[in-house]
């Protein structure tokens, strides 16, 4: 039940990423979007406030998959990816906040990456402490699960959502709009392949 209730969370998560993006993106010229009202950046910030921290169940769930093989290690897997949740929640409402500050200003219309890089030091600093302990779990998950330590196929170890965030982000720089939507996004989404990779492994009942 607890991956099930992460992936809903990642799903609702997704959605507000989409919302903020838009707002953000709306504002550049040449991808010819039809702007809306500050309504949809705010809703979109409260969606992904409100969803992320539940990732903490799906991480719990992943951990009592590797606990068969590690205790350590699914404390520690449990513990990273509940901390980056946490972390991930306040990145989603202060970016939420810069691209509010953006549009009151009157701020030219910028790549959304590009955009938080240059908003000063505290997002891309909260950025890489949340990637850094999603890269942990990940790195837990996929070595249990890689070496076939566990209950589930060793190809689920693909499924980290680290490495499928690297995937996504990475398909999505090449062009302009797939970089404007899916590589910004490509945290959620990869939670949200994750989660569903976990629900499906298992009984929940574990």
């Amino acid at each position: 039940m607890d991956s099930r209730v992460a992936a809903i969370a990642a799903v609702v998560a997704t959605v507000g990423d989409m919302m903020l993006l838009y707002v953000a993106n709306a504002a550049r010229q040449e991808l010819g979007l039809r702007e809306v009202g500050p309504l949809w950046l705010w809703v979109g910030g409260t969606l992904g406030v409100a969803a992320i921290p539940f990732y903490a169940l799906g991480y719990r769930s992943a951990s009592r998959l590797v606990a068969a093989a590690s205790a350590r290690g699914a404390r520690a897997l449990f513990l990273a990816g509940a901390a980056g949740a946490v972390l991930g929640s306040v990145i989603h409402g202060l970016t939420a906040v810069h691209i509010g500050a953006q549009l009151e200003t009157g701020a030219p219309g910028s790549d959304p990456l590009e955009s938080l890089v240059s908003g000063g030091s505290l997002l891309p600093v909260l950025w890489a402490l949340a990637s850094l302990l999603v890269l942990a779990a990940s790195v837990l998950f996929a070595w249990f699960v890689g070496a076939g330590a566990t209950a589930a196929p060793r190809r689920a170890a693909l499924a980290n959502p680290a490495w499928v965030t690297l995937v996504l982000a990475v398909a999505g720089l090449p062009f302009v709009f797939l970089r404007a939507f899916l590589t910004p996004a490509a945290p959620n989404l990869a939670h949200l392949v994750f989660f569903a990779v976990c629900a499906r492994i298992r009984p929940e009942s574990s």
